[in-house]
């Protein structure tokens, strides 16, 4: 490596041209270069590059400058010093990001397309390019030549603009207000969903068998994500043309939901990421009105797109690697949409909370959407146990007895403590009164047998008590007493009451534990209704 780059450094045009393409073929898929650390090896070689890229008389081996300063740009180190405001500048006109270059330029060249690929490298390692962006022209410029795309576009240009797009508003927040008031790149990059939709169903008829159109999809929802959050924010200033604008964006995704692909996953990933974030108002859109009959028909309106996010859902429960990155996003997804659409809420839990048959399998024991579920509800993974938790009381109509048939109070203990919700019994306001509870026969016939802490029947046990005088219970109690207490000041443990607010408190001595025992007691005893 080092005696390429000396080479490459000294080179004549000539060697230069032959030097610079053995180094993109050695080196393609290099990520670091500690090698050129010695000497100002890096230095030198950047400033070589850009000589030459600077040089209108050398045009014909500007790609491959560029080429190999995208390579580079990989490595961070020196990156914000070797990026000048001249070099950006250049790569910026090389890319036709700069004043007056798009009403220019109709068509692309290879150079455009490195020098678009090279701006992502650098707009991803760089903070001073970061910083940068919103100051140069290149975030007008990319949004103009947006609105002027056609069939005719070059696909590359898309894609790289589009990942540009996402770069520069993931990196500066502040340039997320700008693209969506002054320049309505939202609006531009919905209308390049549609676009790419609709030129699938034309040519696939309902797949996208290509996977160059699947990433350029995926690149619009990123970008699209960034310019979505925190809509809610504003959502009592919408107007009707933003409101439409919003619920044009459901429409499309809706559809690109049904869509098959090669990169299904991908897909599906980023649109459930992007529904994170939509106002809530859009979600109405997601379930049309229809009179069809079918598998997916649910109380006259279509939940195949429901049904394909709770079949992504179940893939991303099997996940072994990052849980929380992967299931985030679809969950809360499903939480918001249940909890603003009551239709979604009721077909939702049919699919994962139907009538309980099968009462001899603790609720997390099986394969069912519902025990993959309730195993995360003791994840030590918190985020993620909270935010399932979450989804299931919900689905439940926050009611706590309907909570804890479904789960088992061991496995919603958590929630319920951190709600203050212990001992309790709720059914919020929102949800409406008709009771989504039809008793199966398995249910009713051993109803008394199920153990609520587990959520499952057991077999009657025998009392370790029995057999036992009265100074032997007295004793034994004194026995656990001791060994609490001790285990306490130890602190080993720490015993806690249920609180007035429902939530557990520390206990000072372990006697105050008798005097809670009576009250749960007299709880349960007086509280047996479904």
């Amino acid at each position: 490596m080092n005696a390429l780059a000396q080479k490459i450094i000294s080179d004549a045009t000539e060697e230069f041209s032959k030097d610079i393409v053995i180094f993109q073929e050695d080196y393609g898929t290099k990520i670091t270069f500690d090698e050129l650390n010695e000497d100002q090896l890096r230095e030198k070689l950047w400033e070589t590059l850009f000589n030459y890229l600077s040089d209108n008389s050398q045009s014909s081996i500007h790609q491959h400058c560029l080429s190999a300063l995208r390579i580079l740009s990989r490595d961070k180190t020196n990156l914000n010093e070797l990026v000048t405001d001249d070099r950006l500048n250049l790569i910026l006109g090389k890319a036709a990001l700069k004043d007056a270059s798009v009403e220019e330029q109709t068509t692309f060249t290879d150079v455009t397309i490195e020098a678009l690929k090279l701006l992502c490298n650098l707009i991803f390692n760089s903070t001073n390019v970061q910083q940068a962006s919103p100051t140069t022209s290149c975030l007008s410029c990319l949004i103009e030549r947006m609105r002027q795309y056609n069939s005719s576009t070059s696909y590359n240009v898309m894609l790289f603009d589009t990942r540009i797009l996402f770069l520069i508003t993931a990196t500066n927040s502040s340039t997320r207000q700008i693209v969506k008031t002054n320049l309505r790149g939202d609006a531009c990059l919905a209308k390049m969903l549609e676009r790419i939709k609709n030129q699938c169903e034309k040519e696939k008829n309902g797949t996208i068998e290509v996977i160059e159109s699947t990433m350029l999809v995926c690149e619009v929802l990123k970008a699209l994500f960034n310019l979505y959050m925190h809509s809610d924010d504003l959502v009592d200033d919408q107007d009707k043309e933003e409101e439409e604008k919003n619920k044009y964006l459901i429409s499309t995704l809706y559809k690109l939901l049904l869509f098959k692909c090669e990169k299904e996953d991908d897909l599906q990933s980023n649109i459930a990421n992007l529904l994170t974030v939509v106002p809530y108002s859009c979600y109405s859109t997601f379930i049309p009105p229809t009179k069809e009959k079918g598998q997916h028909m649910f109380q006259g309106v279509n939940m195949s797109a429901v049904s394909v996010l709770l079949k992504f859902l179940d893939q991303r429960l099997k996940c072994k690697g990052d849980l929380i990155g992967n299931l985030s996003p679809i969950v809360t997804t499903l939480i918001r949409m249940a909890k603003t659409e009551k239709l979604i809420r009721k077909y939702t839990r049919l699919q994962i909370l139907p009538p309980l048959k099968d009462v001899m399998h603790r609720p997390e024991e099986g394969t069912t959407l519902r025990a993959k579920l309730c195993k995360l509800l003791t994840s030590p993974l918190t985020e993620l146990r909270d935010l399932v938790a979450e989804f299931l009381f919900i689905l439940c109509k926050e009611n706590v007895n309907r909570m804890v048939k479904y789960t088992g109070y061991g496995n919603a203990a958590g929630m319920f403590a951190n709600k203050g919700l212990l001992f309790s019994k709720m059914i919020q306001a929102d949800y409406s009164s008709e009771s989504e509870d039809s008793e199966t026969e398995e249910y009713l016939k051993h109803r008394e047998q199920i153990n609520p802490v587990t959520g499952c029947f057991e077999l009657p046990k025998p009392n370790p008590l029995e057999g036992m005088s009265e100074e032997q219970k007295e004793y034994e109690a004194m026995q656990l007493v001791g060994l609490v207490d001790k285990l306490t000041r130890e602190g080993l443990v720490a015993p806690c009451r249920i609180g007035a607010d429902g939530k557990p408190k520390p206990i000072e001595h372990v006697l105050e534990l008798h005097e809670q025992l009576s009250k749960q007691q007299y709880r349960r005893d007086s509280d047996d209704s479904d």
